[in-house]
């Protein structure tokens, strides 16, 4: 056993207790609450079958066993982060995890991962939605006609749209699973234009006398849309639907309508409009959101 990778489960668990009380003013509220969360369970469960462990190379080993080897790298990442802190606050001699992750190789993404959909497919997706159940037309509207986050769609209030209708600030998010109300992912606001569509469908929503915190956005029973939910009962039905019918390329979730906007978008708009609208940085935009063409026409050149 290394010198340098000496630590045990229990000592880890008492460092990444302090870390995360560190960065928890640092973070998104739903970052400590899910993802940090997630970290001290693998902690506990690690302290209870990993009692003798005492460096970690067996740590590293022991969690390629108990989870797939994306989780695994992702967990390795934040440890490495708490043992650089514990090292430069004087806890640790060094950092025993250096190193580790950058040597696992996550298995390739699913290829449809950041596909779009065209617009002859987005447009059956909502019909179809349309027919399904009238009630969530607007969701879907929105998340295709914007690129919104579903989180951010969820955390939209009337206090965001200006009174006609013709702009509205994103800036919020609200993730279903901790309906914790925080900053949107990047830390970024978009004051966003809205088209003669989606203006329309806006001023369908629109209350008589909307109060500023209500929702744009709300469920059948209560006053918060869960996308989570609505992925489960009703996106992914009716889309499937299409898909085994041959409707479709490929199956996609309520994301997919993000990554069709944006690729639709740079059809249209110069990139680095398109990237203040989506709330990322042109070269993520590139790299995770615009899909090729489904259809590429070669000039004789």
């Amino acid at each position: 056993m290394s010198k340098g990778r000496k630590i045990s489960p229990r000592q880890l668990r008492k460092l990444w207790a302090a870390y995360i009380e560190y960065r928890r003013p640092q973070v998104a509220p739903s970052t400590y609450a899910r993802d940090y969360r997630a970290i001290s369970f693998r902690l506990t469960r690690m302290c209870a079958e990993l009692s003798y462990c005492r460096d970690a190379v067996a740590i590293r080993d022991w969690l390629l066993t108990a989870y797939s080897v994306d989780t695994t790298k992702r967990t390795l990442v934040q440890f490495s982060a708490c043992c650089k802190w514990a090292a430069r606050s004087g806890q640790l001699a060094a950092d025993p995890f250096a190193g580790f992750a950058a040597e696992l190789r996550a298995p390739r993404p699913d290829p449809n991962a950041y596909r779009a959909f065209s617009t002859e497919e987005r447009d059956r997706i909502i019909a179809a939605i349309d027919r399904h159940d009238p009630f969530f037309s607007p969701w879907v509207r929105f998340l295709f006609w914007t690129g919104c986050r579903p989180e951010e769609a969820a955390a939209l209030r009337w206090q965001h749209v200006n009174l006609d209708c013709s702009r509205l600030m994103i800036w919020e998010a609200e993730p279903a699973d901790t309906r914790l109300l925080q900053r949107t992912k990047n830390y970024r606001s978009t004051d966003f234009p809205c088209n003669a569509r989606l203006r329309l469908l806006l001023l369908s929503l629109l209350p008589a006398a909307p109060e500023p915190g209500l929702r744009v956005f709300r469920g059948r029973r209560s006053d918060y849309f869960n996308y989570i939910r609505f992925q489960t009962l009703h996106w992914r039905p009716v889309v499937m639907s299409l898909f085994d019918r041959g409707q479709l390329a490929f199956y996609g979730g309520q994301y997919h309508a993000r990554h069709t906007w944006i690729t639709m978008a740079l059809q249209h708009l110069p990139i680095k409009d398109v990237a203040y609208l989506a709330r990322v940085s042109p070269a993520v935009l590139l790299r995770h959101y615009a899909d090729r063409s489904r259809e590429i026409d070669i000039p004789e050149f």
